[in-house]
């Protein structure tokens, strides 16, 4: 009977100083508040982030990454290592740079030159313009 009072003792004690310890390391968690800027900011820089990832693993440019001598596994450790800054720069350099992009502005260029070639008597495109002369 004694045995079992000193059992009884032993995980008494045991499982109290797991307790203590355990409340201890949660205690030490410190939470603060965290902004609505931070937090849209965190979300598009990862947005950001996995739309160039998408873009580096397409097959089109996967076949040009092999093509300059590129390892494409190197190609997206390097993207991984970008900063979010660098990520946003390069994902405005790329719809900016973007082939045809600005197909409204070019074709309002073309009717502009065109009708000013119309009233200059140079071209006969447009039924609507007269001639200058």
């Amino acid at each position: 009977m004694r045995f079992l009072n000193l059992s009884k003792k032993g995980v008494a004690i045991v499982l109290s100083a797991q307790l203590v310890l355990a409340t201890q390391a949660v205690t030490m968690a410190q939470a603060e508040m965290l902004g609505t800027d931070q937090a849209i900011n965190k979300y598009t820089a990862l947005a950001n982030r996995n739309a160039l990832m998408d873009q580096i693993q397409r097959d089109d440019v996967q076949a040009e990454i092999v093509a300059l001598g590129i390892d494409p596994a190197e190609a997206e450790a390097r993207l991984a290592a970008l900063s979010d800054a660098e990520i946003a720069t390069m994902l405005t350099q790329m719809e900016n740079d973007s082939a045809g992009a600005d197909i409204v502005g070019t074709m309002f260029t073309i009717f502009v030159i065109l009708l000013v070639t119309d009233l200059l008597c140079l071209t006969r495109v447009f039924n609507f313009t007269r001639c200058v002369r």
